[in-house]
């Protein structure tokens, strides 16, 4: 499947304006290009511990509009008639553009925000964002651990060690490649005892708590701020054969939500 995308410079003071008024030519939803800062709220749902400084907000913005290409090279768009019933029609990309370049003008009759108001035109293929990154993540090791991704076949049951792990990081991500994760186990490892009960802060998949009850701990509680990891540990539990009443996940912001902290 191929997708035509049409790109609007603009201000970030129009970004609103010209969203809702492209709907009335069939173009709905937009991907917002600009250098606005993200506000306090924003930030504490960023997973960093410290924000990369951004570009200066130049109060520019790019709005990025998407609609599907036919066989032929047209495009199809839902729109509604003057009786606000929904009907279709089939325009050329240069149409489109037309159509685009004239409800702009229209708006500056009456909002001179608009700014460059320059369209562009380019063709993307259809992309499985979500598991596209799939194809650079495979088993690996970790001392004598063998991590593999619930998408690659397992070795050989005379090749594998000891312990394999079976993993599917789901879009809570944690794959247990990164440094700092393989030194939390090299390090639970050394202390760990049968009478372990852990505390994992932004659990993430679960990999840490979850190998943590694979070696022997009595029982985990894991924090995040992030809905999808509670079906991404459900899976990885299931997965490794590790019972759910070994593991308490606990949605919400340990520093600042008085449920969490209790």
């Amino acid at each position: 499947m191929k997708w035509m995308r049409f790109r609007i410079r603009t201000t970030t003071q129009a970004e609103d304006i010209l969203i809702s008024e492209m709907e009335e030519i069939g173009l709905y939803g937009a991907q917002i290009e600009d250098n606005v800062p993200l506000t306090a709220a924003e930030k504490e749902q960023m997973f960093v511990d410290i924000m990369p400084d951004g570009p200066v907000d130049d109060g520019s913005a790019v709005l990025s509009f998407f609609l599907e290409e036919n066989d032929d090279g047209t495009l199809a768009l839902e729109l509604t008639d003057e009786d606000g019933e929904p009907c279709s029609c089939v325009v050329t990309p240069e149409e489109m553009v037309r159509r685009i370049e004239d409800k702009l003008d229209e708006i500056r009759t009456w909002c001179d925000a608009v700014g460059d108001g320059t369209v562009s035109v380019s063709e993307t293929e259809d992309i499985d964002w979500i598991n596209n990154w799939k194809q650079y993540f495979h088993q690996f090791r970790i001392d004598d651990i063998l991590v593999i991704p619930s998408w690659e076949e397992a070795l050989p049951e005379e090749e594998q060690p000891k312990l394999v792990f079976h993993i599917d990081p789901g879009t809570a991500f944690g794959t247990g490649m990164h440094e700092t994760t393989q030194l939390c186990i090299r390090q639970i490892r050394q202390y760990l005892t049968p009478e372990t009960v852990m505390l994992d802060v932004g659990t993430g998949s679960g990999i840490l708590s979850i190998l943590a009850l694979m070696l022997g701990a009595q029982y985990c509680v894991g924090t995040d701020l992030d809905p999808c990891a509670i079906p991404a540990i459900a899976d990885n539990l299931k997965a490794n054969g590790v019972s759910e009443e070994k593991f308490r996940v606990i949605l919400g912001n340990l520093i600042s939500d008085g449920e969490v902290q209790r």
